[in-house]
């Protein structure tokens, strides 16, 4: 039986402490180590009740069928997101965005947002792996990170930040309209391990404002241009869903396949 802990961890830069969400797999007694999965946004990951919007992940299911069909098992690490839509915003873009508060579909926003991801990204290398090695029997890096919309464009940014941490790169609906520029040319410019595998979608209908899923889908279509530059077709895919949303349900739906590509399991 798969095990779900909740622990939490200081995050210096904030100076608070943070919950985060641990999937143990069914085997997790055996005398062995697992590879780890580190996602975002944990509070959406494996509980309704703690969920932004009352639907989930469920990742604890989908990493089930996956032991259950692969007999490997997998640690999988959900880091909770900063409470508060700017607060979120701001760690999951290492640039700012001065336009946000302009848009009229965003209307609660007042202010600038943005600027602390590459604070946030140092974290998870300096402080929460390091946390996560000596408390669990995990295997040493790299690792896989995985996340959604703006989950995505912080997971794309240390995935090209820290190449030899993380080399297996799950980027859901992710939102690089938020500051698209920095980001390509980052990505751009960049150095690729021949090891990493770099997992895109985008759905046809992210939002309820037709101009707005164009910029999601121009967005990933740029990324995945880059990505066609950079490494081989193995290493990367690109995934659209046709009529889906922006939601942890069509997260959901898409992540088992997305994990085995990762993860090159059904090759």
């Amino acid at each position: 039986m798969h095990k779900i802990i909740i622990d939490e961890i200081y995050v210096p830069y904030l100076d608070h402490k943070r919950p985060i969400r641990i999937y143990l797999p069914p085997n997790y007694d055996d005398n062995t180590a697992f590879p780890v999965v580190y996602m975002h946004d944990a509070q959406n990951l494996f509980d309704t009740a703690t969920s932004s919007y009352g639907a989930i992940w469920d990742i604890h299911d989908h990493m089930n069928a996956i032991y259950s069909h692969y007999k490997q098992g997998y640690i999988v690490v959900g880091i909770d997101n900063h409470e508060g839509r700017n607060n979120r915003l701001n760690e999951y873009s290492p640039w700012v965005n001065t336009t946000l508060k302009d848009n009229t579909y965003y209307s609660d926003i007042q202010e600038d947002v943005g600027g602390l991801g590459e604070k946030y990204v140092n974290f998870l290398v300096n402080d929460l792996i390091p946390y996560i090695n000596k408390q669990y029997k995990t295997l040493s890096g790299p690792y896989a990170l995985i996340g959604s919309s703006m989950g995505g464009f912080i997971s794309l940014y240390a995935g090209v930040k820290y190449p030899e941490i993380f080399n297996k790169i799950g980027a859901f609906s992710t939102a690089v309209w938020f500051a698209e520029k920095p980001l390509l040319e980052l990505m751009e410019n960049s150095q690729y391990s021949k090891n990493s595998q770099w997992y895109l979608d985008i759905g046809t209908k992210e939002t309820s404002n037709e101009a707005f899923d164009a910029l999601y889908m121009e967005g990933t279509q740029k990324v995945y241009e880059i990505l066609e530059k950079k490494v081989q077709p193995s290493q990367r895919k690109l995934v659209i869903d046709d009529g889906g949303i922006h939601n942890e349900r069509d997260w959901s739906k898409r992540f088992y396949k997305a994990f085995e590509f990762l993860y090159q399991l059904n090759q």
